[in-house]
């Protein structure tokens, strides 16, 4: 309803202890504008309303519901850049922030190509991320070309398994979701790069694509990752995927190893990985 509005502005500023004036006085509006919204006598602006709901500072599920409520757009998340410029990670930011944990942690973007990864993935996955980020395109870092690379198939012993969660995101995308029938310019480009190596991926790709059901857009994911070290043998992580920023659409994926032997051999490949580089 049209008054609903007007009703949760009131509730809410009584529950945080304000009178009318003493909002008004906050917002630097008459007392008569703060009775006149909420007794249904006079429709507000934007602006002003924006400048009641500020003075406020009610939780932003609040505030939004109430510019709904009035008839305005209200902004696409609960933490808009305007009002929490810090909140998000930025993509300048994501380097630093994986490098905080030791277990493998990268970040994807909007169109799921790596943006980030820390040094226990380089040392797993064989990858200098530097060399990466300079001299392959954002279709050649798409976690899915990643995927159809020889150095990260042939050591992902639940390869199907992984790409199948891949594809289901992909395909469950709120906006532009992938398909293989009728691929934009972008994954056009993501499936060649698949193709571009072993053939054979690219056919276990599309089975595995028709079989696997759209997935539910979700701020937090889980997938299943066995992966095996040619020289210190199997290890087993539980990949939980996590907003870092939804306006940038980036996220983290934790790879959390799931027990003390993999804890173990993720030890010995980093310290591999330095030896290497030292």
């Amino acid at each position: 309803m049209e008054t609903a509005w007007r009703g949760k502005l009131r509730d809410t500023r009584e529950r945080l202890g304000l009178s009318q004036r003493a909002l008004a006085g906050r917002a630097g509006l008459s007392p008569e504008t703060v009775r006149g919204y909420e007794s249904s006598r006079r429709q507000p602006t934007r602006e002003r309303l924006t400048k009641l709901l500020d003075a406020l500072g009610a939780p932003p599920h609040d505030t939004n519901e109430i510019m709904a409520g009035a008839g305005f757009a209200t902004p696409p998340t609960l933490f808009p850049e305007h009002a929490f410029p810090a909140y998000f990670i930025s993509v300048e930011e994501t380097q630093a922030e994986v490098e905080r944990v030791p277990w493998p942690e990268f970040v994807i973007g909007g169109a799921n190509e790596v943006v980030a990864a820390n040094a226990a993935v380089q040392a797993l996955w064989g990858i200098d991320f530097a060399d990466l980020r300079a001299n392959a395109t954002p279709v050649q870092r798409n976690l899915l070309s990643v995927a159809s690379q020889r150095r990260f198939a042939d050591r992902v012993v639940n390869w199907d398994e992984c790409v199948a969660v891949m594809a289901a995101v992909f395909k469950g995308r709120p906006v532009n979701p992938a398909s293989l029938d009728e691929p934009d310019a972008y994954f056009s480009e993501v499936l060649a790069e698949f193709a571009d190596g072993d053939p054979a991926f690219l056919a276990r790709l599309v089975g595995i694509w028709m079989a696997t059901p759209a997935r539910e857009a979700k701020v937090r994911w889980n997938y299943r990752v066995v992966w095996r070290d040619d020289e210190f043998g199997e290890m087993r992580f539980e990949g939980i995927v996590s907003t870092a920023s939804e306006p940038a659409s980036l996220g983290f994926n934790d790879w959390h190893p799931l027990d003390a032997v993999t804890w173990t051999v993720l030890e010995r490949v980093k310290s591999r990985a330095r030896l290497m580089r030292g």
